[in-house]
């Protein structure tokens, strides 16, 4: 019989992984929350991002307050730790209190737990797809349907989601291979709410762009990326002569951070090309041709920018005042104009949470180095118990598939792999103290 979750312990444990917001005296922010709020407030589907992180908000705050939305996100992360660790045999409220309180200070997990961001459900995506693969036994009908749910809208709220459970189901599926288990209905269980995300972003991008794709612009983002890098910067320089493309005219300012091309409203692509939309043609040509030309080059960045982005583990990337625009503020003068105080007299706008995360960091880094470093270790040791196992094995083939996705796509950033850092400490201590389970359990937890 499975134990029952207990509602009071994911309560207090969702509290304790929202500190962050308490503590600031109003809910995290980073420069691209005002977007996601609205999206949904405004009504636009802006061409850089989907827009079902900003429906989730919407759902959240009606246009009232912002507070539920780090306590929503906290509490959803508690539950899914709940369900996680029953999956090992630790039920019950003891185990998952202690769970959220060493998540709670050793890691980077309640700051993007407290963050308007959909950052939080990277790292909630992995267990989820772990659930899906190899916790599905465990979960009752009601649990099934719920952790279905959230990974198709884990995987719909961000891009970079996609690729990741698309190669953790890969990883899932070669386990499951591996160990003699059924490997269709592992895949079958993931690829159904990823196929569902997919219909969503599709969805959504056929009647807000009249275009039936999952990612329509993306290539502006990967074209910024090799004009850094240098690839795409050899091609304009070979091809300008015959081309008529219109960032030609800008040669002479580049090379630049892709940040400083892709945001500034007088940079480049803002600036000068028209926006993402109308140059996302042109990119789309460009790295067409970069790829053709520089295979090897386009590959040695993006490895180099991979293992980069591996090696990013800290915390409070972004956590700086955010006055004005590109920040919230605008945003919640105009529709929370009853919080605009509270926001303006946080600790962040007054630039003193970033220094107290930093100084948490300085924990949170060398823990999460340890457990990278654990992993494989602690999956050897455990391979006997296939939940445990799979558990450090997913979550170490997570660490290297983000780190390509995002730095290697996008480039290095350290919120990036901070928001998954935090499964780098959970991973291996909850499979080391996962109960010892007989092999017909251990079956009966796979299929």
């Amino acid at each position: 019989m499975r134990a029952r979750i207990p509602a009071g312990a994911v309560l207090l444990c969702g509290l304790l992984l929202a500190w962050p917001a308490a503590w600031n005296g109003y809910p995290l922010v980073f420069a691209d929350s005002g977007t996601y709020l609205g999206q949904a407030i405004l009504i636009y589907l802006g061409w850089d991002r989907p827009v079902h992180y900003s429906l989730f908000l919407h759902a959240l705050h009606w246009r009232q307050t912002l507070w539920p939305i780090p306590l929503a996100q906290g509490l959803i992360t508690a539950h899914l730790l709940a369900l996680c660790l029953r999956v090992l045999d630790r039920p019950g409220a003891g185990p998952l209190l202690c769970c959220g309180a060493a998540m709670a200070v050793l890691t980077g997990l309640p700051w993007f737990a407290a963050q308007i961001m959909p950052d939080v459900f990277s790292g909630l995506l992995v267990l989820l797809v772990w659930l899906l693969a190899f916790g599905w036994a465990g979960l009752s009908r009601l649990e099934r349907a719920w952790v279905l749910l959230l990974t198709a809208g884990a995987v719909a709220i961000h891009l970079s989601h996609l690729p990741l459970a698309l190669g953790l189901a890969g990883v899932a599926g070669a386990i499951a291979w591996l160990r003699g288990l059924p490997v269709l209905p592992v895949l079958g269980r993931v690829a159904a709410p990823t196929g569902l995300a997919v219909l969503a972003l599709v969805g959504a991008n056929a009647i807000g762009h009249k275009r039936f794709a999952v990612a329509p612009f993306s290539s502006v983002f990967l074209a910024a990326r090799l004009l850094e890098d240098g690839p795409a910067l050899r091609t304009l320089d070979a091809r300008c002569a015959t081309e008529q493309w219109d960032i030609c005219r800008l040669r002479p300012l580049l090379p630049m951070p892709a940040n400083d091309f892709l945001w500034p409203p007088e940079g480049p692509l803002r600036g000068k090309l028209g926006g993402g939309k109308v140059w996302a043609g042109e990119a789309s040509a460009i790295v067409r041709e970069t790829l053709r030309r520089e295979p090897l080059g386009v590959a040695t960045a993006l490895l180099r920018n991979s293992l980069l982005q591996l090696g990013m583990l800290g915390t409070g990337d972004g956590l700086q005042p955010w006055p004005g625009d590109p920040g919230p503020q605008p945003l919640i003068a105009s529709h929370f104009p009853h919080e605009l105080p509270a926001y303006e007299a946080s600790r962040q706008s007054a630039g003193q949470l970033v220094v107290e995360a930093r100084l948490l960091s300085r924990l949170h880094v060398p823990l999460a180095w340890a457990g990278l470093l654990a992993l494989p270790v602690v999956a050897l040791l455990r391979r006997r118990h296939l939940p445990a196992m799979a558990l450090c094995a997913m979550v170490l083939a997570a660490a290297a598939g983000n780190a390509l996705i995002t730095g290697g796509l996008s480039g290095p950033n350290e919120r990036y792999q901070g928001r998954i850092a935090w499964l780098l400490v959970f991973a291996p201590a909850a499979a080391i103290a996962a109960a010892p389970m007989a092999r017909e359990q251990l079956v009966g937890q796979a299929v």
